[in-house]
């Protein structure tokens, strides 16, 4: 997959890039708590332990199975999610919008859907499969907000970038942690205009400081809707390492301050012996 993307091999002796080092974790940097920080319910409560509750999307309903959501019960707008996976999102803005069968058989779809098999991203290997209700976080605008994605390393951002209209037409800037803009695409187009530096930036930095302070990288996501500063997720496998940089020099900038073999992360980071690939596949195999 890292060839076909792009079109040489990644050097896990010695990896420079961002997509190397993403590479190079999925093989060796099998992490235990990787996988209550994947699972969108169990990091809500480690979430909370470090900035608080008051930072943590409500949890209105989860479970097993999908035909026992209670629609009847909630009320719009709300969005329903599965919480081993990303993707996948179903937006409920009004009751007209609550095609129970149509989002039932989807998300049972999701359900089945192995995301730690596609990518290889071990932290999503084991998490029990549920599905997730929370409330729609809002902009003023009506649509949902803007999603702040910071890159963390070693318990401070680097860099940042901001999506617009993540599922109907997204675009995307980068900056540092300035909020001097950089000149370079990552996988959408740029935003059209000016975009203004976030008034409460420096405290959005400082929640993902905190939140990534235990890992040696992690991208921390937030949004910021003019209720507050709330928490969406984290992941340590940015677009499975399979991130086209354009112009790809800032692939080794990305990854330049990421430290594997030491910086201040708690985790031991040394090469152990790969896995050889051994995932159980969905049938067993």
């Amino acid at each position: 997959m890292y060839f076909a993307s792009f079109h040489t091999l990644p050097d896990l002796e010695h990896p420079k890039r961002l997509t190397e080092k993403i590479t190079w974790r999925k093989l060796y940097q099998h992490d235990p708590r990787f996988a209550t920080f994947c699972d969108k319910i169990a990091v809500k409560d480690e979430i909370a332990k470090v900035i608080g509750r008051q930072h943590v999307i409500e949890t209105l309903w989860t479970g097993t199975d999908p035909q026992d959501i209670p629609f009847d019960k909630l009320k719009p707008p709300y969005v329903i999610k599965v919480n081993h996976s990303t993707g996948g999102n179903i937006f409920v803005r009004a009751p007209q919008d609550i095609h129970r069968d149509e989002i039932i058989t989807a998300l049972r779809k999701h359900l089945a859907h192995s995301h730690a098999h596609r990518f290889r991203e071990w932290g999503y290997l084991g998490i029990p499969r549920k599905v997730l209700v929370e409330p729609m976080l809002v902009a003023p605008n009506g649509q949902v907000p803007e999603d702040l994605k910071f890159f963390v390393y070693d318990g401070r951002v680097h860099f940042v970038h901001i999506d617009r209209n993540r599922f109907n037409g997204a675009t995307r800037n980068l900056y540092d942690r300035e909020w001097n803009r950089l000149p370079v695409k990552l996988r959408f187009p740029p935003i059209l205009g000016p975009v203004p530096k976030p008034p409460n930036l420096g405290r959005m930095i400082e929640l993902a400081e905190t939140i990534g302070a235990q890992f040696d990288f992690v991208r921390v996501d937030l949004y910021s809707p003019p209720e507050g500063i709330f928490f969406g997720e984290m992941t340590f496998y940015p677009g499975a390492g399979l991130m086209p940089f354009v112009p790809w020099e800032w692939d080794l900038r990305f990854g330049e301050p990421w430290h594997l073999y030491g910086g201040k992360s708690k985790f031991e980071t040394r090469k152990p012996k790969p896995d050889n690939g051994n995932y159980k596949l969905d049938d067993g195999s």
